[in-house]
């Protein structure tokens, strides 16, 4: 239920933050799945929205907030490349002999989005098998007092310094699996193997891999036990980190020199900052830009503006779409807290990001790349001035 001007006025849950959480349940994966993003309040005229009482402007802006808060999450060229990779592995995987499906790591540095990317993925795959096959997900029976449903899709985020047991528990949480509190790592293992298999699980993700305890000690007992899980388990794994490539998940033991048979059997993926070098990398970069910048509900913004400081914001954000969006999203907080409704590069300078990105630009030169082509859809010309 909203209110007239767009606000959620939800009373089941009076006291549960708005926003979402990672999911740690299958319960917690499907309300990620059913979740929508706040509705995007109409944008009046501006003397109607002039006129409206403090209250009603009040009401109208918390809806703003909550609709910039989440923005819009915009597909690029390089989420749609790894989508279309990790699918092709999901159905060359789907009727091959038994044994150990090959699986996708994906590399990158921090806050380049890997989470998000791969959420969506998972997302995308289960909304479509739940059009597709709704009575799959409508019947659920009991095996030893255990709940066994429909769970096409497994997400868990490795806490930090996680062991092989630490894993398993987490598989074992997710799928609502009790085991005892003394439980073995190999008792909950081969419990939760048995849940994988029943609830016919095909995509398993396991987020962060970097925080696994992947030490020169302890990275070949993880890499084992990676294996046996996917060695008898029929879904693909996906699994995504910072430097992996040179961490215990790819060498035996950070810092070693021999290959595991990890790195054997799942193919590395790179994540990497957005590029513009090519004019197709620079129309995407300018997409990318011109979908934030439409979902705006902003009263005095000049459209096209953050379009044509499409090279500010590339030197601002040195190419990383969290911190793009998060300089918009706090932008366009700021113009409705102070009354600028605009965004400009003035109240954008304002505006400190992640320390990344900060001190990256504040640390460049800011040398300006060379305008995107017209073939492009960008705007040629200087970064707005505020």
């Amino acid at each position: 239920m909203t209110t007239a001007l767009g606000f959620p006025d939800d009373d089941d849950h009076p006291f549960e933050h708005p926003g979402l959480a990672e999911p740690r349940t299958k319960e917690e994966w499907r309300v990620y799945l059913a979740s929508e993003p706040p509705i995007k309040p109409d944008k009046l005229p501006l003397e109607m929205y002039e006129q409206l009482s403090a209250k009603e402007k009040a009401l109208h802006n918390r809806a703003r907030f909550a609709h910039h808060s989440a923005l819009v999450i915009v597909r690029n060229a390089q989420m749609d490349a790894i989508h279309h990779q990790i699918r092709r592995r999901m159905l060359t995987n789907a009727r091959q002999p038994a044994g150990a499906r090959r699986g996708i790591v994906l590399d990158g540095p921090a806050t380049l989005g890997k989470s998000t990317l791969v959420k969506m993925f998972a997302a995308d795959f289960e909304h479509e098998l739940r059009r597709d096959f709704p009575e799959r997900f409508e019947r659920s029976y009991r095996v030893e007092n255990h709940l066994v449903d429909y769970t096409p899709v497994v997400y868990i985020n490795i806490p930090s310094q996680a062991t092989p047991k630490d894993l398993s528990i987490a598989l074992a949480d997710y799928m609502g699996m009790a085991y005892r509190a003394g439980a073995t790592k190999s008792a909950i293992t081969n419990r939760v193997l048995t849940d994988l298999r029943l609830c016919g699980v095909e995509l398993v993700i396991i987020d962060d891999a970097h925080f696994m305890n992947l030490s020169l000690k302890e990275g070949k007992v993880v890499n084992d036990h990676l294996k046996y899980i996917a060695n008898h388990t029929a879904a693909t794994f996906v699994y995504t980190g910072v430097d992996l490539m040179h961490s215990g998940l790819f060498l035996e033991g950070t810092g070693g020199t021999r290959v595991t048979q990890t790195s054997g059997r799942n193919t590395l993926l790179h994540l990497r900052p957005f590029s513009v070098e090519t004019k197709p990398d620079k129309a995407d970069w300018v997409s990318v830009i011109a979908s934030m910048e439409a979902a705006l509900v902003l009263y005095r913004h000049v459209p096209g503006t953050l379009k044509r400081a499409w090279k500010y914001l590339y030197e601002r954000t040195n190419g990383n779409i969290s911190s793009l969006a998060e300089l918009i999203r706090e932008s366009a907080t700021e113009a409705v807290m102070t009354g600028a409704e605009a965004i400009t590069r003035k109240l954008m300078e304002g505006i400190v990001i992640n320390e990344n990105a900060q001190t990256a630009y504040d640390r460049s030169e800011h040398e300006e790349p060379e305008n995107p082509s017209t073939e492009a859809g960008s705007d040629e010309g200087e970064p707005a001035a505020g």
